[in-house]
């Protein structure tokens, strides 16, 4: 069956620390406002660009948030709001956040909706609606600039009196979205490339972007064993390996950091979730064995703009997808999309009537 609210939206402002992405551009909210009403907190788009002012125009009414949390049924964002602002148990709070946490101190009758656009990687039910993959790409790119940045590269393969530069090896440990994305940039860079990935079917995806394949082990010590001399060589490293639901595995202990290359950078793209390198922290990049760890969960927030024109597209088509043309959202339990999106197997889902 389904469950009918007739929709009133609430476009919130980012609270990670320097989380500077919004949800939708006015753009969208003007495309959408024809069959919703949408209320945004002010400022909600100044880090990606937006001014208050352009959501006006396109048709939003600005609130203070609990204005909005009085008055709203469906509530936006690029992250999992804070734990500290509370919802009503009717509420729906749609997310990017694979690793969405409980709310605390709340049974499960009582906390709001939560529908993570992150359960909706690689389906195809809506088009233009993986924001997921859009997202990790756009942090993948990021990552190896900001890794060439800090390893001091400038331009890989500069010409200086009739020589070339010798060009870094780089490599990208998954084949995610993001890894892949860091081996097609990394590429461009000028850099010799190169990937690995647990994943039965990467070798084809890794070898297609012109990379190396390193091979794969499903067993830790041995993987440990077989990618120590080849990441010895290395001078930036992306790392992205995670398993679903699980804590993702230590594929860098110490004394594997301790073999790296003096100098070469490592960009922990699984720091939020706990890391791949035993010495991550999230969000603070660290100096040790004469090399460096970058740890940012934020790495997406360097492309603000472009990064939240790609989440406000696939977030209307989801959107447009979920609301008819009367403005009533239809969440029918029967609907795969809505099924992936509420994930009968979280804690969180409640009952759709």
């Amino acid at each position: 069956m389904s469950n009918l609210i007739r929709v009133r939206a609430g476009l919130l402002r980012e609270t990670h620390p320097g989380e500077r992405r919004v949800a939708l551009t006015p753009d969208d909210v003007r495309r959408l406002s024809e069959r919703m009403s949408i209320r945004f907190e002010r400022g909600c788009g100044v880090g990606a660009g937006h001014a208050d002012d352009a959501y006006i125009v396109a048709g939003a009414e600005p609130a203070e948030f609990a204005d909005m949390v009085s008055s709203s049924d469906i509530f936006v964002s690029v992250r999992q709001p804070a734990a500290t602002r509370t919802f009503p148990a009717t509420a729906v709070l749609i997310f990017l956040g694979s690793n969405a946490a409980p709310v605390a101190g709340l049974p499960a009758g009582q906390r709001p909706l939560h529908l993570d656009v992150a359960r909706l990687a690689g389906m195809q039910g809506i088009k233009g609606a993986d924001i997921s993959s859009r997202q990790a790409a756009i942090t993948g790119h990021a990552a190896v600039l900001e890794a060439a940045r800090q390893f001091g590269i400038s331009h890989p393969m500069l010409m200086v009196d009739g020589s070339f530069v010798r060009p870094v090896k780089m490599a990208a440990l998954g084949s995610d979205a993001a890894s892949l994305q860091a081996l097609a940039t990394a590429r461009r860079l000028g850099a010799l490339t190169h990937g690995f990935s647990l994943a039965k079917d990467s070798q084809e995806k890794i070898e297609r972007l012109g990379a190396k394949f390193l091979g794969m082990s499903s067993e830790l010590a041995r993987l440990r064993q077989e990618l120590s001399v080849p990441l010895s060589k290395m001078q930036l490293i992306t790392t992205n390996v995670v398993i679903p639901g699980q804590t993702p595995p230590v594929l860098f202990d110490e004394d594997m950091l301790s073999r790296l290359r003096p100098g070469t950078v490592v960009v922990d793209l699984a720091a939020e979730s706990g890391g791949n390198c035993a010495l991550t922290r999230t969000d603070e990049t660290i100096n040790v064995f004469g090399i460096r760890i970058i740890g940012s969960s934020i790495l997406a927030s360097d492309e603000a703009a472009e990064a939240s024109r790609h989440f406000s597209d696939g977030l209307r088509n989801l959107l447009e997808y979920l609301i008819d043309e009367h403005g009533v959202l239809r969440l029918d339990s029967g609907d795969p999309v809505v099924a992936a999106l509420t994930d009968k197997a979280n804690p969180m889902r409640r009952a759709l009537r």
